[in-house]
């Protein structure tokens, strides 16, 4: 009976070490059928493109970012199920970061920026800044005609760091103008404030005195109307004319302003910002 023991204990011990073994050839030939197909390299099959312009990163910090990973990363595959399924990690100025593979197992990652929504000139540059208020970017004509910002005094201007204004709360103004303006598809020149917080925009030669609050949504809204009539008016008699427009005290679509012809002609160069 002893040796019927031993010989049932050397079949099933055999028995599992087959299945063992049968396991461990599969699981090599996944791996190297993995490796075969879908191994990539670095260098050859990973493309990186940056949207935007603040230069903040190379393409290759934002390929180290992403691949990373001394397992996942060196298989197409692997990458491809990852990042169905998660966001790439967030880096300060970045918006988001897409990652894609294609059918033949090449990478595209894109870096998308975070936008400038406004700039600041000074000392003979405009400096671009984020919905975060971060400066982003600096140069010597305004590329992008967005908005710049005038007449506040700073604290900080400094590449890559958000700018300081000696009253902070007046950065939910400037936004607050800005998101306004885009909703209603129209572009601002310029963001005037004086000694008093009192808001003049610029659109053209035109200049609408909007007063000091919270919120402009308002005068904003009718800036468009105003501005065709005021074409309209300029058709009819048959010259440019610039016009100040008061609407400090316009509190509601309908309210009545004035619109009064300039003579002079407007500064077309902004000032530049007052620093300590």
């Amino acid at each position: 009976m002893a040796v019927i023991r031993v010989e049932k204990r050397s079949v099933r011990f055999f028995r599992r070490m087959a299945i063992l073994s049968f396991i461990v050839f599969v699981l090599t030939l996944i791996a190297y059928q993995l490796h075969r197909k879908y191994r990539i390299d670095p260098e050859q099959d990973i493309s990186v493109t940056i949207v935007g312009f603040s230069e903040r990163y190379t393409e290759q910090e934002i390929r180290d970012h992403v691949i990373r990973d001394r397992f996942r990363d060196r298989y197409s595959l692997l990458i491809k199920w990852y990042y169905k399924y998660y966001e790439a990690d967030p880096l300060p100025f970045i918006e988001k970061i897409t990652v894609e593979v294609d059918d033949a197992g090449k990478i595209q990652i894109t870096a998308y920026e975070k936008p400038p929504i406004a700039c600041i000139y000074d000392m003979g540059f405009y400096l671009y800044f984020n919905r975060d208020g971060e400066i982003i970017s600096s140069r010597a004509t305004n590329t992008e005609n967005l908005p710049v910002v005038t007449g506040l005094k700073y604290n900080n201007l400094a590449m890559y760091q958000v700018f300081e204004t000696q009253d902070n709360s007046l950065f939910q103004v400037i936004l607050s103008i800005v998101f306004e303006m885009q909703n209603k598809g129209f572009n601002i020149d310029e963001i005037a404030f004086d000694a008093n917080k009192s808001v003049t925009i610029h659109v053209g030669e035109n200049r609408y005195m909007l007063g000091v609050r919270k919120v402009y949504d308002v005068q904003i809204a009718m800036i468009p109307e105003v501005e065709r009539k005021l074409r309209e008016r300029n058709e009819e008699k048959g010259k440019n004319s610039a016009y100040d427009i008061n609407m400090e005290g316009v509190m509601r679509t309908g309210d009545d302003f004035y619109a009064r012809e300039r003579t002079e002609p407007s500064e077309s160069e902004p000032k530049d910002s007052e620093t300590p």
